[in-house]
């Protein structure tokens, strides 16, 4: 680009100054976007995963823990280990962490899901009607009674979903 010199540059960069503060700031953002990012599930992975970046790194889809899981609820796509809990709960027994060779499962790892209960409107409590069925059974007492979940106590087992007659909780 012809006529811009050194003048043309210095003014440029005088204009368009970052402070101290916005670099810092600028840095830390991307950090904790890479950081959230890494944590985000791609699919229901089995208590004791890995996070997600490293359990894709990790699982070779050798199907151990398929074979360990004494409810049949894990499943191979797309070659990774996939929890599916639509008509059973997950105990947290263990034995799918006990049985992977690769580590992307392992009793080091947080015993949890990492699956939260979402209540449709179809749900009677939403529709202010009395109903206890998914506090009582969940093993962690972590719904309250107007339906606010505890994350530190769930583990997502998935109890409450398959406690629930009318089918309205999700797990995400």
């Amino acid at each position: 680009m012809q006529g811009r010199n050194e003048q043309y540059y210095e003014a440029y960069l005088n204009h368009k100054q970052i402070s101290r503060r916005g670099l810092l700031r600028t840095l830390f953002q991307s950090v904790d976007k890479v950081q959230k990012e890494q944590h985000i599930r791609l699919a229901h992975r089995p208590p004791f995963a890995a996070e997600e970046h490293l359990f894709l790194a990790a699982c070779n889809g050798c199907g151990d823990c398929i074979q360990a899981c004494p409810y049949n609820l894990i499943q191979i796509q797309q070659q990774k280990a996939v929890l599916e809990l639509d008509y059973m709960s997950c105990d947290l027994c263990g034995k799918c962490a006990e049985s992977c060779s690769s580590n992307a499962l392992n009793t080091l790892f947080k015993r949890d899901t990492e699956l939260r209960p979402n209540f449709f409107n179809t749900c009677l409590v939403k529709q202010n009607q009395f109903c206890t069925v998914c506090q009582e059974k969940c093993p962690q007492q972590a719904i309250s009674e107007h339906l606010v979940v505890n994350d530190e106590l769930c583990n997502g087992c998935g109890e409450c979903k398959i406690s629930c007659f009318l089918s309205a909780i999700q797990l995400v």
